[in-house]
């Protein structure tokens, strides 16, 4: 049984990778420093692979570890469409390449942060307001459960 608690949980987690991301983004647009998105990158690419294509959870370690639950999923897909992932996945996975064009890698990770900063704030919502289902489950409202 899904609680308010738990399902609050995962969208603050989810809150969290976003913003480590997007710091990571920030350190490369700021300072053109890549320390922090060498480390942030592959979990990006990984959870939204999982999170476009569920054959692709069950092949990466990595990605069950971070975008798994329903509540994660379903507020990624809330805000884009298959396509808009696949977009910005190989969008991350260039920027994983260092590319001697810094215009572009700039231009690049401006269009991620602003990416993943939509999936922080709607995270930050959701675990501001649980659904209805949740609530009627944890006041013991719903006869199913």
């Amino acid at each position: 049984m899904t609680t308010f608690h738990d399902s609050r949980s995962q969208y603050l987690s989810l809150a969290l990778f976003s913003r480590r991301i997007i710091d990571a983004l920030l350190d490369l647009v700021r300072n053109g420093s890549r320390e922090k998105l060498g480390r942030a990158l592959p979990d990006a690419i990984e959870s939204l692979e999982a999170a476009t294509d569920s054959r692709n959870a069950a092949l990466s370690p990595v990605a069950s570890r971070i975008v798994t639950s329903y509540d994660q999923v379903r507020t990624i897909d809330e805000l884009f469409p298959p396509e808009d992932r696949r977009e910005m996945i190989l969008t991350l996975k260039a920027l994983e390449t260092a590319n001697p064009d810094l215009g572009v890698q700039r231009d690049s990770a401006l269009r991620a942060i602003e990416f993943f900063y939509k999936i922080e704030s709607r995270a930050l919502r959701n675990s501001r307001h649980p659904s209805a289902r949740i609530s009627r489950v944890t006041r013991g409202l719903c006869p199913t459960h």
